[in-house]
């Protein structure tokens, strides 16, 4: 069983084709794959597995199947959008500008002619939920946002203030995702193109490298306060800029460099 490790902005991922080679799995047994394969130590590590099938859809070019980690089912992921969509063009399954669906809907994707690394996500249109005051240490106003996941944000004026991986404010994270189930994001604007974000992520109970989503929420609030321009340059944990814009209909779109990291020959079948 053939596994393509990619990586998005600290984010990563196995993605599996399954068109033509189901090897009898059924989504069950998915479940158990991403557990035992996303292990850091005793797998290969990721932060999500994604299954790849054939669309019943004529204008998409393929469904994905999305779970984290722990095993749990993902609506939308971004990041994993951008490395699904330079995996289907270099693997021969979808023209450089497609369409695929999710459980969050219908995502478009667009390889770069020059490079197949760089690769933008059309992720719809985001929806903003309510406001929200909850005391913290970055701010008592929030904003409850979807972008294909739902994310409570909070606009901090101090970049040094944002969250890091096993933060020591993690049970109060870890509370406020249990309490609005969604991912927790804190973000700070430098200027009117530029910010920095945190994102506490379902399924990983921890703050992660990077978030696509969560950026896409962040640039969504901080667009709709009038604290940003409509492109915004957006840095997250890992280090690894990303590129998002909104139009003029709400849609939000990503764009920024994958890796292709490996590709793993697993042989043991869960």
């Amino acid at each position: 069983m053939r596994l393509v490790k990619y990586c998005a902005n600290g984010n990563d991922f196995l993605i599996y084709n399954a068109f033509g080679r189901d090897f009898g799995l059924d989504s069950l047994d998915y479940v158990e794959c991403a557990r035992k394969w996303c292990a850091r130590h005793s797998g290969i590590g990721a932060d999500g597995f994604v299954v790849l099938k054939p669309s019943t859809i004529e204008s998409l070019a393929y469904e994905w199947e999305f779970f984290n980690a722990d095993g749990s089912v993902g609506e939308m992921c971004g990041n994993a959008s951008r490395c699904v969509g330079s995996f289907a063009y270099v693997e021969g399954l979808a023209p450089r500008a497609h369409r695929f669906l999710s459980l969050a809907g219908e995502i478009g994707v667009e390889v770069d002619s020059h490079n197949p690394l760089m690769v933008e996500s059309a992720l719809g249109q985001y929806a903003f939920l309510k406001q929200v005051r909850e005391s913290s240490l970055w701010g008592e106003e929030w904003y409850l946002l979807d972008t294909g996941v739902p994310h409570l944000v909070c606009l901090t004026n101090a970049q040094c203030a944002l969250p890091k991986p096993k933060s020591p404010h993690n049970a109060f994270l870890r509370g406020l995702r249990e309490r609005y189930n969604a991912n927790i994001t804190i973000a700070c604007a430098q200027s009117r193109g530029d910010m920095a974000y945190a994102s506490y992520e379902r399924g990983v109970e921890d703050i992660t490298l990077a978030c696509g989503t969560g950026a896409a929420a962040a640039v969504a609030a901080a667009h709709r306060l009038g604290l940003v321009d409509s492109k915004v340059c957006i840095m997250p944990p890992g280090g690894e800029m990303l590129e998002v814009r909104i139009d003029s209909q709400n849609l939000i779109y990503l764009k920024g460099l994958v890796q292709r990291v490996a590709v793993c020959e697993v042989e043991d079948l869960v």
